[in-house]
């Protein structure tokens, strides 16, 4: 039990951790760039990829008037750089990003060269503070995108499973109102039965009648024993006519009979279905929880 406990808490604190993992921080160190160590600011964007942050900051850089852009081995150089609140001079920008595909990070170091003198907080504070919340937003915005992406694709899967469990239960309401029809048709076809019982046992007393009468009337002229016989032979289909209306009877209660069990097994699989869907949607609904968490905690 103890060790049961000690999983469930080892779990939720992965859990709360991964979330609260998307927070986004800065920090001034120094990194490698194809210049050499310089000093940089460093953030971590969540859930994305190293392609995708590179696009996306290029077009960031291009919203600046500059002299070009080039990307080389995961790091992109922006060249004479001009930001209108540092006045006329012109920076440098380099940005390399480093992707841990395994954990979904992407680490972005981005380093400015001045001109002679990269920045940094000690150096000019104003523009390394405006640098660094440049660095940031970019950061939250990076991170966000792909997960209200995914919080939009789980929401989607969940209306789409919740349809997919209303259909089962028309479909169930549907069954139960068929094998409700096939009962009822059943009632009248057994009711209908006894009624074509008791015209049999009229047909046949009249048929009896009629042969007697048949019977009575061979030694008579032609004529009077052909219609005797004629009457008979009416009566006779007429009973006939009566045996096989009951015989179709009995074969419409053996089809109703076989259509209410069909329709009750396949009531059966409809409730595992629902079982199975209903556990579909619950971690379908815990999966749109976590992501809303996620971007909750991107800031």
């Amino acid at each position: 039990m103890k060790t049961n406990m000690k999983m469930a808490l080892l779990v939720l604190s992965g859990s709360c951790n991964a979330l609260l993992a998307q927070e986004i921080v800065t920090r001034e160190t120094s990194e490698k760039f194809s210049t050499g160590s310089q000093n940089a600011i460093v953030t971590t964007i969540f859930e994305n990829k190293a392609g995708n942050v590179m696009d996306a900051w290029k077009k960031v850089l291009k919203e600046f008037k500059y002299e070009k852009l080039k990307d080389s081995d995961n790091e992109v150089f922006g060249d004479n750089i001009l930001i209108k609140e540092w006045g006329n001079n012109t920076a440098d920008f380099y940005t390399k990003f480093e992707e841990d595909k395994k954990a979904k990070t992407v680490k972005m170091s981005v380093a400015v060269d001045l001109g002679g003198a990269y920045l940094s907080s000690s150096g000019d504070n104003d523009k390394f503070k405006f640098v660094e919340k440049m660095v940031k937003d970019f950061a939250v915005r990076a991170t966000r995108e792909p997960i209200t992406e995914a919080a939009k694709t789980n929401e989607k899967q969940l209306r789409k499973l919740e349809d997919q469990q209303k259909d089962l239960e028309k479909d169930k309401t549907k069954l139960n109102e068929n094998i409700e029809e096939y009962k009822s048709k059943i009632g009248k076809a057994e009711r209908d039965i006894v009624e074509k019982d008791v015209e049999l046992v009229k047909k046949k007393a009249e048929v009896e009648v009629q042969k007697k009468v048949v019977s009575a009337s061979a030694g008579a002229v032609s004529e009077q024993a052909k219609s005797s016989k004629k009457i008979l032979e009416k009566l006779e289909d007429q009973q006939k006519d009566l045996e096989k209306d009951k015989k179709n009877l009995k074969n419409d209660i053996d089809d109703y009979n076989k259509k209410i069990r069909k329709a009750q097994e396949e009531i059966k699989k409809n409730d595992e279905q629902q079982v199975k869907k209903k556990a579909e949607i619950d971690a379908q609904n815990k999966l749109v929880e976590e992501t809303k968490k996620k971007l909750d905690n991107v800031k």
